[in-house]
């Protein structure tokens, strides 16, 4: 019995607090219109509320749009700032030009002479050795002096000392075949001499070094001073000296080892008509040089020299007067 009891409290306890939840959402219901004027004023209120907390809001919003706005004016600022300063460092900027060490001096298209000598004075020492006959030969010692009027033109004056010696051909004429030859010696001389250089070139010495030189040609008048060599040692009193006009050619060569000193070699032809000694079947009464020399007989004579010399400039440095 006690369990029918129970249950039926429970269904009764059940169908109580269903109808009290159904009686508060009915009397929700119905007091709603009942009350409208609370109501509006309610609305009003709320619309008050409302309207009191979206305002705060908008102005929210504004400050936050503003901000937005400043930030974003701000970041175009800056952006249009950065891209000026990003054009200017462009217009700005400059070339970058790769340095080198090369210089126009450097490029050369035709290198220049390497030796001026216009307007120089060389002083030139020389040997020098006869080279066309054979009884007798002559070794020579000379300086010339040197100005250049242009790089290829040039006037000087030179002058030779020589000292003779017999050959062994000589010698062996004489004892062979019981003969004296007539033979002069070369005493001393000068020249007044007129150059120019038609041939400039240069060439590579053991593809090291480029070595300057050139072919001159040249032409002078001088005198030259000889002596009779007496056939028989005992005429030696008798013997003459001549005064003779000597013109000259030649050719050369220099070869330019700094800007003031070259390496000279020429070969000349000395011109002259010499006197030698009387012939043995000629007058017999000759007791003076000048008889001798009235009765001697004339020859032109070519006196071929081959020199070597070394040549010295002053002033010692040149200076181009055109450009490259």
């Amino acid at each position: 019995m006690k369990r029918p009891a129970i249950s039926l409290l429970v269904c009764v306890a059940l169908c109580g607090w269903a109808a009290t939840s159904h009686a508060k959402k009915g009397g929700g219901k119905a007091a709603a219109p009942a009350s409208s004027d609370s109501t509006t004023d309610d609305t009003a209120a709320q619309g008050g509320d409302a309207a009191g907390s979206d305002q705060p809001a908008a102005q929210d919003n504004q400050a936050a749009g503003s901000k937005d706005a400043a930030a974003s004016s701000e970041s175009l600022d800056s952006d249009e700032t950065q891209a000026g300063k990003v054009e200017e460092d462009v217009g700005t900027q400059k070339p970058t030009v790769k340095t080198s060490t090369l210089s126009w001096k450097d490029i050369l298209v035709v290198p220049r002479k390497q030796f001026l000598k216009g307007g120089r004075f060389e002083f030139e020492p020389f040997v020098g050795i006869t080279v066309n006959d054979n009884l007798i030969r002559h070794y020579v010692l000379g300086g010339e002096i040197n100005y250049f009027l242009t790089d290829v033109f040039w006037v000087g004056l030179q002058g030779q000392y020589f000292i003779h010696q017999l050959t062994t051909e000589e010698e062996l004429l004489g004892s062979e075949y019981n003969l004296a030859p007539t033979l002069n010696e070369y005493k001393y001389g000068g020249a007044l001499n007129f150059g120019y250089v038609p041939v400039y070139g240069k060439f590579a010495l053991l593809n090291r070094w480029i070595v300057s030189w050139e072919i001159w040609a040249s032409a002078g008048i001088g005198v030259t001073i000889t002596k009779v060599i007496p056939r028989d040692p005992a005429n030696d009193p008798y013997a003459f000296q001549n005064t003779d006009l000597t013109p000259n050619v030649g050719l050369g060569s220099r070869f330019f080892l700094t800007d003031w000193l070259t390496l000279n070699f020429a070969l000349r032809d000395y011109i002259l008509p010499d006197k030698f000694e009387p012939k043995p079947d000629g007058p017999p009464n000759i007791t003076t040089p000048d008889q001798a020399k009235a009765e001697a007989q004339s020859a032109l004579v070519n006196n071929i020299v081959f020199s070597v010399g070394v040549g010295f400039y002053l002033p010692t440095k040149f200076q181009y007067k055109t450009p490259r």
